[in-house]
Protein backbone atom coordinates (compact mmCIF):
# COMPACT_ATOMS: atom_id res chain seq x y z
CA UNK A 1 0.00 0.00 0.00
CA UNK A 2 2.83 2.40 0.88
CA UNK A 3 4.49 1.75 -2.50
CA UNK A 4 1.25 2.52 -4.36
CA UNK A 5 0.67 5.69 -2.32
CA UNK A 6 4.26 6.73 -3.09
CA UNK A 7 3.63 6.31 -6.83
CA UNK A 8 0.50 8.41 -6.57
CA UNK A 9 2.41 11.17 -4.77
CA UNK A 10 5.23 11.01 -7.33
CA UNK A 11 2.66 11.31 -10.16
CA UNK A 12 1.07 14.25 -8.31
CA UNK A 13 4.39 16.10 -8.05
CA UNK A 14 5.76 15.32 -11.49
CA UNK A 15 2.57 16.10 -13.40
CA UNK A 16 1.99 19.28 -11.41
CA UNK A 17 5.56 20.54 -11.80
CA UNK A 18 5.56 19.63 -15.51
CA UNK A 19 2.47 21.78 -16.02
CA UNK A 20 4.09 24.64 -14.08
CA UNK A 21 7.26 24.46 -16.19
CA UNK A 22 5.37 24.29 -19.47
CA UNK A 23 3.06 27.20 -18.62
CA UNK A 24 5.94 29.29 -17.29
CA UNK A 25 7.40 29.48 -20.81
CA UNK A 26 4.12 30.31 -22.54
CA UNK A 27 2.20 33.57 -22.59
CA UNK A 28 -0.90 33.83 -20.42
CA UNK A 29 -3.28 33.57 -23.38
CA UNK A 30 -1.68 30.27 -24.47
CA UNK A 31 -1.70 29.06 -20.84
CA UNK A 32 -5.46 29.51 -20.71
CA UNK A 33 -5.97 27.61 -23.97
CA UNK A 34 -3.68 24.78 -22.88
CA UNK A 35 -5.43 24.44 -19.53
CA UNK A 36 -8.86 24.59 -21.18
CA UNK A 37 -7.91 21.84 -23.62
CA UNK A 38 -6.46 19.64 -20.86
CA UNK A 39 -9.47 20.30 -18.63
CA UNK A 40 -12.02 19.40 -21.33
CA UNK A 41 -10.11 16.26 -22.38
CA UNK A 42 -10.02 15.20 -18.72
CA UNK A 43 -13.70 16.07 -18.30
CA UNK A 44 -14.67 13.92 -21.30
CA UNK A 45 -12.62 11.01 -19.95
CA UNK A 46 -14.14 11.40 -16.48
CA UNK A 47 -17.71 11.56 -17.77
CA UNK A 48 -17.13 8.56 -20.04
CA UNK A 49 -15.64 6.42 -17.32
CA UNK A 50 -18.21 7.41 -14.69
CA UNK A 51 -21.22 6.76 -16.95
CA UNK A 52 -19.89 3.78 -18.90
CA UNK A 53 -18.88 0.95 -16.54
CA UNK A 54 -16.77 -0.83 -19.20
CA UNK A 55 -14.62 2.26 -19.73
CA UNK A 56 -14.30 2.72 -15.96
CA UNK A 57 -13.12 -0.89 -15.54
CA UNK A 58 -10.55 -0.38 -18.31
CA UNK A 59 -9.42 2.93 -16.79
CA UNK A 60 -9.08 1.38 -13.33
CA UNK A 61 -7.23 -1.60 -14.80
CA UNK A 62 -4.55 0.69 -16.27
CA UNK A 63 -4.55 3.66 -13.88
CA UNK A 64 -6.14 2.34 -10.70
CA UNK A 65 -2.79 2.22 -8.92
CA UNK A 66 -2.68 6.05 -9.15
CA UNK A 67 -6.21 6.50 -7.80
CA UNK A 68 -7.55 6.83 -4.30
CA UNK A 69 -10.32 4.37 -3.51
CA UNK A 70 -12.98 7.12 -3.56
CA UNK A 71 -11.84 8.21 -7.04
CA UNK A 72 -12.81 4.89 -8.61
CA UNK A 73 -16.45 6.01 -8.78
CA UNK A 74 -15.95 9.78 -8.57
CA UNK A 75 -13.88 12.30 -10.54
CA UNK A 76 -10.13 12.04 -10.01
CA UNK A 77 -8.02 14.79 -8.48
CA UNK A 78 -6.63 15.61 -11.94
CA UNK A 79 -9.90 17.22 -12.99
CA UNK A 80 -9.92 19.44 -9.88
CA UNK A 81 -6.23 20.26 -10.26
CA UNK A 82 -6.70 21.47 -13.83
CA UNK A 83 -9.76 23.51 -12.84
CA UNK A 84 -7.87 25.08 -9.93
CA UNK A 85 -4.94 25.91 -12.20
CA UNK A 86 -7.26 27.36 -14.85
CA UNK A 87 -9.12 29.56 -12.35
CA UNK A 88 -5.83 30.76 -10.85
CA UNK A 89 -4.34 31.61 -14.27
CA UNK A 90 -7.53 33.41 -15.31
CA UNK A 91 -8.03 35.47 -12.14
CA UNK A 92 -4.55 36.27 -10.85
CA UNK A 93 -1.16 37.45 -12.10
CA UNK A 94 0.74 34.61 -13.75
CA UNK A 95 3.61 34.45 -11.24
CA UNK A 96 1.10 34.07 -8.41
CA UNK A 97 -0.79 31.31 -10.21
CA UNK A 98 2.45 29.48 -11.04
CA UNK A 99 3.59 29.49 -7.43
CA UNK A 100 0.20 28.35 -6.15
CA UNK A 101 0.30 25.43 -8.62
CA UNK A 102 3.82 24.61 -7.42
CA UNK A 103 2.74 24.72 -3.78
CA UNK A 104 0.04 22.17 -4.57
CA UNK A 105 2.41 19.99 -6.63
CA UNK A 106 5.06 19.72 -3.90
CA UNK A 107 3.22 20.61 -0.72
CA UNK A 108 0.30 18.21 -0.97
CA UNK A 109 2.47 15.10 -1.51
CA UNK A 110 4.86 16.24 1.26
CA UNK A 111 1.91 16.64 3.64
CA UNK A 112 0.64 13.17 2.79
CA UNK A 113 4.02 11.43 3.09
CA UNK A 114 5.09 13.13 6.33
CA UNK A 115 1.61 13.15 7.85
CA UNK A 116 1.01 9.45 7.09
CA UNK A 117 4.38 8.31 8.39
CA UNK A 118 5.21 10.73 11.19
CA UNK A 119 1.99 12.56 12.03
CA UNK A 120 1.19 12.43 15.74
CA UNK A 121 -0.64 15.69 16.38
CA UNK A 122 -3.96 14.98 14.64
CA UNK A 123 -6.47 17.56 13.49
CA UNK A 124 -9.29 15.43 12.15
CA UNK A 125 -7.82 13.06 9.56
CA UNK A 126 -4.80 15.31 8.95
CA UNK A 127 -1.77 16.10 11.08
CA UNK A 128 0.12 19.18 12.13
CA UNK A 129 3.35 17.52 10.95
CA UNK A 130 1.85 17.05 7.48
CA UNK A 131 0.84 20.71 7.35
CA UNK A 132 4.33 21.80 8.37
CA UNK A 133 5.74 19.55 5.63
CA UNK A 134 3.41 21.25 3.12
CA UNK A 135 4.59 24.67 4.26
CA UNK A 136 8.28 23.72 4.25
CA UNK A 137 8.24 21.97 0.86
CA UNK A 138 6.31 24.83 -0.74
CA UNK A 139 8.63 27.53 0.60
CA UNK A 140 11.73 25.58 -0.47
CA UNK A 141 10.25 25.07 -3.96
CA UNK A 142 9.38 28.77 -4.04
CA UNK A 143 13.00 29.73 -3.47
CA UNK A 144 14.48 27.05 -5.73
CA UNK A 145 12.23 27.97 -8.66
CA UNK A 146 12.09 31.73 -7.99
CA UNK A 147 13.13 32.55 -11.56
CA UNK A 148 9.76 31.27 -12.79
CA UNK A 149 7.78 33.89 -10.88
CA UNK A 150 9.97 36.93 -11.28
CA UNK A 151 9.30 39.58 -8.70
CA UNK A 152 7.19 37.50 -6.30
CA UNK A 153 8.29 38.59 -2.83
CA UNK A 154 9.38 36.36 0.03
CA UNK A 155 6.29 37.46 1.95
CA UNK A 156 4.02 36.48 -0.96
CA UNK A 157 5.70 33.06 -1.24
CA UNK A 158 5.31 32.42 2.50
CA UNK A 159 1.71 33.67 2.40
CA UNK A 160 0.85 31.34 -0.48
CA UNK A 161 2.55 28.36 1.16
CA UNK A 162 0.91 29.04 4.51
CA UNK A 163 -2.53 29.47 2.93
CA UNK A 164 -2.09 26.23 1.00
CA UNK A 165 -1.06 24.39 4.17
CA UNK A 166 -4.11 25.67 6.06
CA UNK A 167 -6.49 24.79 3.21
CA UNK A 168 -4.95 21.31 2.98
CA UNK A 169 -5.44 20.85 6.72
CA UNK A 170 -9.08 21.85 7.07
CA UNK A 171 -11.70 19.28 6.06
CA UNK A 172 -13.52 21.02 3.22
CA UNK A 173 -16.11 19.22 1.12
CA UNK A 174 -14.42 20.53 -2.06
CA UNK A 175 -11.34 18.71 -3.40
CA UNK A 176 -8.15 20.46 -2.25
CA UNK A 177 -6.66 20.19 -5.74
CA UNK A 178 -9.15 22.94 -6.60
CA UNK A 179 -9.15 24.94 -3.36
CA UNK A 180 -5.40 25.09 -2.66
CA UNK A 181 -4.26 26.92 -5.82
CA UNK A 182 -7.24 29.28 -5.84
CA UNK A 183 -7.03 30.16 -2.13
CA UNK A 184 -3.22 30.48 -2.19
CA UNK A 185 -3.43 32.71 -5.28
CA UNK A 186 -6.10 34.90 -3.68
CA UNK A 187 -4.06 35.29 -0.48
CA UNK A 188 -0.87 36.15 -2.38
CA UNK A 189 -2.73 38.62 -4.56
CA UNK A 190 -4.26 40.28 -1.51
CA UNK A 191 -0.95 40.51 0.36
CA UNK A 192 0.74 41.95 -2.73
CA UNK A 193 -1.43 45.08 -2.37
CA UNK A 194 0.00 45.66 1.09
CA UNK A 195 3.68 45.02 0.35
CA UNK A 196 4.10 47.04 -2.84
Amino acid sequence: MLKIAGLRQLYHSLSGLSLVLITSYLDKFTDVYLLLILFFITLVIEVARLYLPGINRLFINYFGFLMRSEEKHNPTGTLYYLLGALISILLFPKEIALFSMTALAVGDPAAYIIGSNFGRLRIGKKSLEGSLAFLTASVIAGFLLHNLWGDLSVIAIITGALTGAVIELIPLKINDNLTIPVAASAAMHLISFYIT
